[in-house]
C-alpha cells in the first residue's frame, strides 16, 4: 500500500510539475513524455501482465494516428487490424513473438513511406506523411495528462479484477488455465485488445498535439521505446512512465547539441539489458 502511495505521488509530481515552471518548453517535453507514456504502459500491460513481449506497438500507435489523419472513420479499422496482427503473430509461440512484432515494425515503418491518397485533388502523403489541425500545447498536455493518469487507474482496475485475474492465469501456465475452465483464446484477445486500444489512445494523442503524421511515427525508435523505457525504470506500473520520461528529456535536453542522444541513450540500455534486468528482477522479488 505504501508502495502503491508512493508511485501515485511519483506520478502526480511528473505530471503537474513542469506546469509550475510557466515554460512551454517544459510543458512541450511534459506533453510527449505522457504520451509515450501510454504507449508504454500499452505496451507493459501486453508484456507484465499478458506475458507477450512486443516489439511493434509502433504499429497501433501510428496506425492510429495516420488513419485519423486520413479519416476518422478509420480509427476503428486501425484498432482492428493491429489486433489481428497481434494474434496472429502470437500463433507463432511466445518465444518467436518479439523477433516476429519486430519484423512486422521493419515492413510498417518502410511501407508507410509509400501510402499516399487524394484530398482534396490532391495526392498526399508518402515521406511528408499527413497533416492534421493541432489542437495546441496546452489542450495537448491537458489530454495527454487525462489519458495518461486514466490509463494508470484503469489498468490498476484490470489488475484487481476477475479479468486481470483470468489474464495473469493464462500468462503463467495455458494449460492449467484451460483445465480450470478459462477460455485461452478469448483471454489472449482480450488482453491484446486492452493493449491496442491504449496505443491507439496515444497515438491518437500525439497527432492532435503535432499535428503531423509522418514515417517517423512507425520508426524503431518508437518500437523499442516501451521496452528500453521499462529496462530503465524497472517493473512497476510507474516504470514505464519514468522511463519514458527519461528518454524524453534526454532526447529534448540534448537536442541542440547532440540531436541522436537518445539513440546513444537506447545502445546503453539494450548493451546493459542482461545486467538491468537481473538487478530490477532481484528488486521485485
Amino acid at each position: 500500500m505504501v508502495a502503491l502511495k508512493a508511485e501515485l505521488l511519483l506520478l502526480a509530481l511528473l505530471i503537474l510539475l513542469p506546469a509550475t515552471f510557466q515554460s512551454s518548453f517544459a510543458v512541450s517535453v511534459a506533453a510527449l513524455a505522457m504520451i509515450y507514456s501510454t504507449l508504454s504502459l500499452s505496451w507493459y500491460f501486453m508484456e507484465r501482465r499478458a506475458g507477450w513481449v512486443s516489439l511493434s506497438h509502433s504499429i497501433p500507435f501510428g496506425l492510429a494516428a495516420y488513419c485519423l489523419a486520413i479519416n476518422p472513420f478509420l480509427i476503428l479499422l486501425s484498432v482492428v487490424a493491429s489486433l489481428l496482427i497481434f494474434l496472429g503473430l502470437s500463433r507463432l509461440g511466445r518465444e518467436n513473438f518479439p523477433f516476429a512484432t519486430f519484423f512486422t515494425a521493419v515492413i510498417f515503418w518502410y511501407l508507410s513511406h509509400y501510402i499516399v491518397v487524394e484530398k482534396n485533388g490532391e495526392m498526399v502523403g508518402g515521406e511528408e506523411g499527413f497533416g492534421f489541425t493541432s489542437i495546441g500545447l496546452l489542450n495537448s498536455y491537458l489530454l495527454a495528462s487525462l489519458l495518461l493518469t486514466l490509463t494508470v487507474f484503469f489498468l490498476m482496475a484490470v489488475k484487481r479484477s476477475a479479468l486481470g485475474l483470468k489474464i495473469e492465469a493464462v500468462r503463467d501456465d495455458e494449460v492449467a488455465a484451460r483445465a480450470v475452465g478459462i477460455d485461452v483464446l478469448k483471454i489472449r484477445a482480450v488482453s491484446f485488445l486492452i493493449s491496442v486500444i491504449l496505443a491507439t489512445l496515444a497515438g491518437v494523442c500525439y497527432l492532435l498535439y503535432f499535428g503531423h503524421a509522418s514515417p517517423e511515427i512507425f520508426s524503431m525508435e518508437v518500437a523499442l521505446l516501451p521496452y528500453i523505457a521499462a529496462l530503465i525504470a524497472g517493473k512497476r506500473l510507474i516504470s514505464p512512465v519514468v522511463g519514458s520520461y527519461v528518454v524524453v528529456v534526454v532526447s529534448r535536453a540534448f537536442s541542440g547539441v547532440l540531436p541522436e542522444a537518445h539513440l546513444l541513450l537506447y545502445a546503453a540500455v539494450l548493451i546493459l539489458s542482461p545486467k538491468l534486468s537481473r538487478w530490477w528482477n532481484a528488486q521485485s522479488d
